[in-house]
């Protein structure tokens, strides 16, 4: 980005994924960044009271669902206030954030749409995801989100979550290919999950131009403890040099784990209990059936996010600290090949890998088939940058 070039960013997602809390906390650790953080909703609590409205958090979907026309028009002319601040504004970088899309009920609820967009013209969208147990507890601790499911938690199903999810993905897409096919430059869409540390978030944000995006791809499932810290070390080792972007950062995978394990133990089980993987003590029952239908949409979201995560790299580090050939390991870095993205594979045995394996590995500037010691491809990744990360 040229130094004093504006750019704008379209932070938004599903409703309840902590979008606004995460971004508001990291940008507390800004130093001297030049930016401005637009909070849609605010502007439409000001101009609806303009206009004789109150909007709050707790009415406004009824509102937007009754009154869609008006909602329409507050929101549109939120848009316009946006454009009108960003364009007298001095600052270098412009986030804005809003939900996507939401159903509720019978209706639904447009966070922005194409016209909004187009008037917006952010050059990069930003969904911020958090997994669907997380969310779920967020609805149960907040008292006007958990009254609106009949203060129950067996009503806040996970199949809802995931619809939730899949609309707002979907409802993104769908406008910005929209903008694409009119000329009008969208560089990426960006699944983010909630996970990643504050820094990295600040890192996309600000400094990817200097920290270009790489994915870090390794085995997921089935590992002892020791495994996943030395991943987190490489990862941490690798955000030094790079904006590095994590499958972990949102994982859902443990509930379908958890259903598959109790399902193996006892096929009439009828609920399942699932530890939450934060703090690793509460434990939730949530139905069987609930499960079976979130999960198959899970599975499928799971590859589709980590398939957005590889395109919109410009490296894939695989970290493969596994001798087991990984079926989701060998799909990332086809997919890194077919994008054309550099691919670094650190496979410190002595037994060969998969030739699959081994042939992607070679898609470096350095040709090298793999490394076998993580400090000297990180190296080889910094000194060949300028090669790959142009492209």
């Amino acid at each position: 980005m040229c130094k004093g070039k504006k750019e704008v960013i379209l932070l938004t997602g599903p409703p309840l994924n902590g979008r606004d809390e995460y971004a508001e906390e990291a940008l507390k650790l800004v130093g001297n960044e030049d930016y401005s953080y637009y909070h849609v909703f605010e502007y439409l609590k000001e101009i609806g009271k303009e206009m004789g409205v109150k909007i709050t958090r707790k009415n406004v979907l009824d509102f937007a669902i009754s009154h869609p026309d008006l909602m329409n028009e507050i929101r549109d002319e939120a848009f316009e206030r946006i454009r009108k601040e960003i364009d007298e504004s001095e600052k270098r970088v412009h986030i804005v954030s809003t939900p996507s899309l939401f159903r509720w009920g019978s209706g639904s609820v447009i966070g922005f749409t194409t016209t909004n967009l187009k008037l917006l013209r952010p050059i990069r969208v930003i969904i911020v995801l958090d997994d669907v147990l997380s969310v779920r507890r967020r609805i149960m601790n907040d008292p006007e989100w958990f009254e609106r499911f009949g203060e129950n938690p067996d009503n806040i199903k996970l199949t809802t979550l995931v619809m939730w999810r899949e609309d707002a993905i979907n409802h993104v897409k769908t406008l910005v290919h929209e903008l694409k096919s009119e000329g009008i430059e969208v560089r990426y869409i960006l699944q983010f999950g909630i996970r990643h540390p504050l820094g990295v978030f600040l890192d996309l944000i600000f400094r990817e131009n200097e920290k270009p995006l790489v994915y870090l791809s390794y085995p997921m499932t089935g590992h002892e403890e020791e495994y996943y810290h030395c991943v987190r070390g490489f990862y941490d080792k690798l955000s030094e040099h790079f904006t590095v972007l994590d499958p972990g950062a949102l994982d859902d995978w443990w509930v379908v784990a958890e259903y598959d394990n109790q399902v193996a133990k006892n096929p009439d089980i009828k609920k399942i209990k699932i530890k939450h993987l934060l703090d690793g003590d509460t434990i939730e029952e949530l139905g069987r059936g609930d499960i079976e239908q979130a999960t198959d949409i899970l599975r499928r979201q799971l590859v589709e996010r980590d398939f957005n995560l590889v395109d919109v790299s410009k490296a894939v580090a695989v970290y493969h600290y596994a001798e087991g050939v990984s079926a989701g390991v060998i799909s990332e870095m086809a997919e890194a090949y077919r994008n054309l993205a550099a691919i670094y594979l650190y496979y410190p045995f002595k037994r060969r890998p998969s030739p699959f394996m081994e042939f992607y590995g070679m898609q470096n500037p350095s040709r090298r088939t793999m490394f076998k010691d993580e400090d000297e491809m990180i190296r080889a990744m910094v000194e060949e940058k300028e090669y790959w990360a142009k492209a």
